[in-house]
């Protein structure tokens, strides 16, 4: 017997990405015409530095990397929590599932998004997104996140997200 359950879309989903308790949600309103600033500062300071790889890079790389989070308010992102309203909306969002049109896109991902899932106070998850590009960097889960926002999703969190 599979654990397995068939959503409204006939889209096979399973295993949730994070089991959680508290989302803190961090955007920031960083402009695609700044870019070239980011590069041209990326030496000037490690602050700089970190902003260009929170915003355009790899910054966390693993669930352990969680220090770049002390770090974020001080470069432009503003902090809000996610009212628990909205946690089933986005566990459907957050679930490993199986879709029949992949959708990529092929832009300079700009992570101005930020959640960080927690668990009874600890980081157990972290999700980059791109809403421009249709791209996420996701850290913590065990579950196969490649075909996370297809089918609408990206457009589902934005709402939820600024509701």
């Amino acid at each position: 017997m599979s654990c397995n359950n068939t959503n409204e879309d006939n889209l096979i989903i399973g295993k949730k990405f994070f089991v959680y308790n508290a989302i803190d949600y961090y955007k920031t309103d960083f402009h695609e015409s700044k870019i070239g600033e980011l590069f041209d500062n990326i030496s000037k300071s490690e602050i700089d530095s970190f902003k260009m790889e929170i915003i355009l890079g790899n910054i966390p790389n693993s669930i352990t990397d969680l220090t770049f989070i002390q770090k974020l308010e001080e470069v432009g992102y503003k902090k809000t929590t996610v009212d628990t309203s909205k946690f089933e909306g986005i566990d459907k969002i957050f679930i490993e599932k199986t879709t029949s049109e992949n959708i990529y896109a092929a832009c300079i991902h700009v992570y101005r998004d930020i959640l960080i899932f927690k668990k009874e106070g600890k980081v157990v998850g972290t999700a980059k997104i791109c809403f421009d590009c249709l791209a996420n960097q996701i850290t913590g889960t065990t579950a196969n996140t490649k075909n996370f926002g297809q089918d609408g999703d990206y457009g589902k969190l934005a709402r939820i997200l600024r509701q």
